[in-house]
């Protein structure tokens, strides 16, 4: 029996939804599967609530944005369903490249809103971006 690799122990069952849609969107798919294993670690049940937030399934979408979402086209009834949550995550990130173009500010601004720096110029949300970031490099050619 052939040895499992590197990539083959990354798999999951979203990596075919997530290259379709993202390429579809012009997004590169290991950037998509960085952000949905920071957000959910892959739980498409993935539920957060806080005074701020109510996101939900993969990406982590967050309904309380009514606006953004009515502007993207997003409805959060359907925000549980895999494919469709992979869909809206490709629309934030396409919201996003219309005003950031570095990648890193693209997985700061996702978390964010926006990019938010500190004085000393690094992301306030370091962690976050490292974090994906990491896991963008560690997916780079799983698509």
């Amino acid at each position: 029996m052939a040895k499992p690799t590197v990539q083959t122990k990354l798999a999951t069952p979203y990596d075919a939804e997530i290259i379709r849609i993202s390429r579809a969107h012009g997004n590169d798919p290991a950037m998509i599967k960085a952000i949905i294993r920071r957000e959910s670690n892959f739980r498409p049940d993935a539920h957060l609530v806080t005074a701020n937030e109510d996101s939900r399934g993969l990406g982590q979408i967050n309904v309380k944005n009514t606006q953004v979402l009515a502007n993207l086209g997003i409805d959060p009834d359907h925000l549980y369903e895999p494919s469709y949550n992979i869909e809206a995550t490709n629309r934030f990130v396409d919201d996003i490249k219309k005003r950031y173009t570095r990648t890193l500010d693209i997985i700061a601004a996702y978390n964010a809103g926006r990019v938010i720096k500190t004085e000393t110029n690094e992301y306030k949300n370091l962690s976050y971006v490292t974090a994906v970031y990491g896991y963008m490099t560690m997916y780079q050619g799983f698509a």
